[in-house]
């Protein structure tokens, strides 16, 4: 058989396989070249994931190139994603400051071949070929939802700060946060009283905390899966003498919320760990291009020191370790 018709064949082989057609091409299993972009680098939460995808990188003989704004900003973000494809990788790993702004750019890198991982937060579905959840959403209402308990067992009116209406993962934190207070009867001793949008912004973050406690004087807890809002909430509480009153919890670094625990003005906050997060992400990223991951959903695999995990729906990979931190563990986070 004629090389081109052999190649050919083995395109079409693979494509009916539900593998990527970049894999069988390149039948390599290392030496490629990995892109990653944060939401906006500098964040110590993101330069831990950098970490971790360094540190699999390493491991499995690829390279790896870590770049992008250092805001949160989805033009800015996209523009980093076309300076990546000017460079020719064999996979690009990012969290969509926007799930819609990068699809276009991310659509075109697939049709060259680039396998493109999301984790953290995700992008339009047909733009990426996984998605590496740090929670399944379900999972991160929950977790949530468990420390606003410890903050206030009694319950009592809660409020929201997210991202954005555009961040797919804050967004359904709290759809899924709101109906479990409506449903579950673990969680109805809360109501919702409000939801607002702070962009990631610490300043912003501090102020929307403050109007929300103004604006909801019974207000016992605010909540967000934002790893810059839920730290700036509780300083604005700190700052503002509601402690002991209202209290923030949610998604935060250990190192920023490390003495609120300690001084008894905050009982809990979540996270889990973002430098194995990068890693799971790097990870399946060479899985997949060195054509040893099919993602039909059900499907296991063992990620290195990271585990065993297996594919969901949409290429879904759930990372699914959450932690919640109190004064009684902070000390020994260890990130």
């Amino acid at each position: 058989m004629p090389a081109i018709t052999r190649r050919a064949a083995l395109i079409g082989a693979v494509l009916l396989s539900g593998m990527s057609p970049v894999s069988a091409v390149h039948a390599q299993d290392s030496g490629f070249r990995l892109m990653m972009t944060p939401k906006w680098t500098g964040f110590p939460y993101f330069e831990a994931a950098a970490h971790g995808a360094r540190r699999a990188a390493k491991e499995l003989g690829d390279t790896l190139v870590y770049a992008g704004p250092d805001r949160a900003d989805a033009s800015l973000q996209v523009e980093t994603l076309e300076n990546f494809l000017t460079q020719r990788p064999n996979g690009v790993i990012l969290s969509a400051v926007d799930l819609n702004a990068v699809a276009p750019v991310l659509k075109r890198a697939r049709k060259r071949g680039v396998v493109v991982t999301t984790f953290d937060s995700d992008a339009a579905l047909p733009a990426r070929d996984m998605f590496v959840n740090q929670l399944s959403y379900e999972q991160a209402a929950r977790t949530m939802l468990d420390a606003a308990l410890i903050d206030a067992p009694q319950g009592g009116e809660i409020a929201f700060i997210s991202a954005s209406p555009t961040a797919p993962n804050h967004v359904a934190h709290m759809r899924i946060m709101t109906q479990l207070t409506q449903t579950d009867p673990k969680y109805k001793v809360f109501t919702v009283v409000d939801r607002q949008y702070a962009q990631d912004d610490d300043a912003k973050s501090y102020d929307v905390a403050i109007n929300l406690m103004q604006a909801h004087p019974n207000l016992k807890v605010i909540i967000s899966s934002s790893a810059v809002s839920a730290p700036a909430a509780a300083r604005a509480i700190d700052a503002s003498g509601h402690a002991g009153k209202v209290f923030a919890t949610g998604f935060a670094l250990p190192s920023a919320i490390k003495n609120y625990l300690q001084d008894g003005s905050e009982k809990a906050f979540a996270l889990w760990n973002p430098e194995e997060l990068g890693y799971l992400a790097t990870y399946v990223t060479h899985l997949r291009l060195a054509g040893k991951l099919d993602l039909k959903p059900g499907t296991s695999f063992v990620a290195g020191t990271a585990g065993t995990y297996k594919v969901g729906e949409d290429g879904e990979i759930d990372y699914g370790k959450p932690l919640i931190f109190t004064k009684d563990n902070i000390e020994a986070a260890g990130f």
